[in-house]
């Protein structure tokens, strides 16, 4: 169940902190928040793809190539992101495991996003699922992925996708 009075560092339209606030708030005034979405991939060019909880707020049911979150008081985005990380699948990724692509700034969703690439040889059957958040957990090849993201509803498209894309392609 999605934890409403969970506090989120929420910063101004220039990404500046400001005093966090529960979700509940933030979500109900449209204030910007940091976010942070991993992209796992392993030594075969398949992602970490994760079907998001029927009982989250934003996007239930849908599938995304992210582990993904929104970063707690006192966060960065890199230790936001590997706390993301660890609590949705137990992987014991820490910040130093990760590579920056780049902070994404979402109006639609009033969100700054660290945007990280993780190379990371994933054994499904270690992973240890964080239910509330995450139905299901496979890995899919990078190019499927992309095709799902080009043509399916049921998949969420982050919107910079395609610059993740070539980098991908290029580190593999």
């Amino acid at each position: 169940m999605v934890n409403k009075d969970e506090l989120l560092y929420v910063v101004d339209e220039h990404d500046v902190p400001m005093k966090p606030v529960s979700r509940h708030i933030a979500f109900k005034k449209g204030l910007w928040r940091r976010t942070a979405q991993v992209w796992i991939v392993n030594s075969k060019g398949q992602v970490l793809c994760q079907k998001r909880s029927l009982k989250k707020d934003l996007g239930p049911g849908l599938w995304e190539a992210t582990v993904a979150g929104h970063l707690s008081p006192g966060d960065n985005y890199f230790t936001g992101a590997a706390r993301e990380v660890r609590e949705e699948t137990g992987l014991p990724i820490e910040a130093h495991h990760l590579e920056l692509l780049k902070i994404y700034k979402d109006h639609k969703f009033r969100e700054y996003r660290g945007i990280f690439y993780c190379k990371w040889d994933v054994n499904l059957d270690e992973l240890v699922i964080e239910e509330d958040e995450v139905a299901e957990v496979k890995l899919v090849d990078l190019s499927m992925v992309k095709k799902h993201m080009q043509k399916s509803d049921s998949w969420i498209s982050p919107g910079y996708e395609k610059e993740m894309f070539s980098t991908l392609h290029s580190q593999l």
